[in-house]
């Protein structure tokens, strides 16, 4: 595990997520008092008049942009490759079950081009009163390249008042590039798209019950090319195998919210992206450490959220890219009992619809 940040900090709750790419868990702080002592640029914010644009600073500002560079603003990359060069690249495929030959290629420190709805933009938010945060970022034998992109994209658009600290967790990992290399990276930083962060914590400090997800933005495994997610946000649900699926945001929720920037309600989230209070994630138990590896862990959470007075919501206006991978790179051979678990704590007698969905389960 690697943790960079604010010296003399308290410590904070780690969690692991089960997750491919990389999974973002956001605990934040109720005293709003902290958030001034958490400016590494020591920027007062109590006391004060408030200036936004500079209390929206990032921890660190990207390079100057260059739109020569491999896919910049989140254009996709295709080499015309061929004898060892090729090879290379499918090796890379091979490998993570993305095209970490392309990725290694692309900086670190990339833009992306605006993919929220424009509404997002007119929205104020007073950083001063915004609760500060922690970025928890789990990974398991992430590809060089893909896992601190994920670190500096944090570090270059979250305001650095409301960004705490950064946790990496390698979730055992035995490849030789996530051990001592990748600490002494993180050493030396000591020394997700624009906006992402605001809507999450504006709303916890609105409702801490509230568990936020952002809008999960597709990057193409093969060329990285930002795909986006273009038009409406949809939401989770699942079928009686406990299999989570996509759906449009049915009408009763679109009469309810009065803007297309207000959050909307979802039953199920997709797993490893969301925001939640410290607090609130304390009072449902934090993760439940029966459930192994990956599957089924995101629809436990989400149907204890709900069933223990909390809400799981969506927020247009926070979208984080992730690359889905060509195919999974590890078994997920737990997925079943993991299934079985949620079912049997918390569906009661509506469980039986899922065991007539599923062969006898294997534990």
């Amino acid at each position: 595990m690697a943790l960079f940040g604010r010296r003399n900090r308290s410590k904070l709750i780690l969690c692991i997520l089960a997750a491919f790419l990389v999974g973002y868990l956001i605990f934040h702080r109720n005293n709003a008092k902290e958030v001034g002592v958490a400016s590494r640029r020591r920027v007062p914010t109590v006391g004060y008049p408030e200036d936004n644009e500079l209390l929206k600073r990032p921890v660190y500002e990207k390079p100057p942009l260059d739109m020569s560079a491999l896919g910049e603003m989140g254009r996709a990359v295709k080499l015309n490759l061929n004898g060892d060069e090729k090879r290379k690249e499918e090796e890379s495929i091979a490998k993570h079950q993305i095209n970490t030959y392309v990725s290694d290629k692309i900086s670190l420190h990339r833009r992306l081009s605006e993919r929220w709805n424009p509404l997002c933009r007119d929205l104020k938010y007073s950083y001063a009163s915004l609760p500060s945060t922690s970025v928890v970022i789990a990974f398991y034998n992430e590809a060089w390249s893909t896992l601190l992109r994920t670190v500096h994209s944090v570090l270059e658009t979250s305001p650095d008042v409301l960004l705490r600290e950064v946790i990496l967790v390698d979730d055992y990992s035995d490849r030789d590039h996530l051990k001592q290399r990748l600490e002494d990276y993180v050493s030396g930083l000591r020394k997700c798209h624009e906006g992402w962060l605001e809507p999450l914590l504006h709303r916890i400090k609105e409702e801490e019950t509230a568990v936020v997800c952002p809008v999960i933005d597709v990057i193409d495994w093969n060329t990285f090319q930002y795909l986006g997610n273009p038009g409406e946000p949809q939401i989770g649900g699942f079928d009686w195998r406990l299999v989570f699926t996509w759906h449009t945001v049915p009408e009763y929720e679109q009469k309810r919210r009065k803007s297309p920037t207000d959050v909307i309600r979802s039953p199920t989230m997709a797993g490893g992206l969301f925001a939640v209070s410290k607090t609130y994630f304390q009072y449902l138990g934090t993760y439940d450490t029966g459930m192994e590896v990956w599957g089924g862990e995101n629809l436990e959470f989400s149907f204890r959220i709900w069933q223990c007075g909390g809400s799981l919501e969506i927020h247009p206006c926070s979208h984080v890219g992730h690359v889905f991978p060509k195919k999974a790179p590890y078994s997920r051979s737990k997925a079943l009992a993991n299934s079985v678990r949620a079912a049997e704590v918390w569906m009661d007698g509506y469980k039986e619809l899922y065991y007539h969905r599923n062969p006898t389960p294997a534990w």
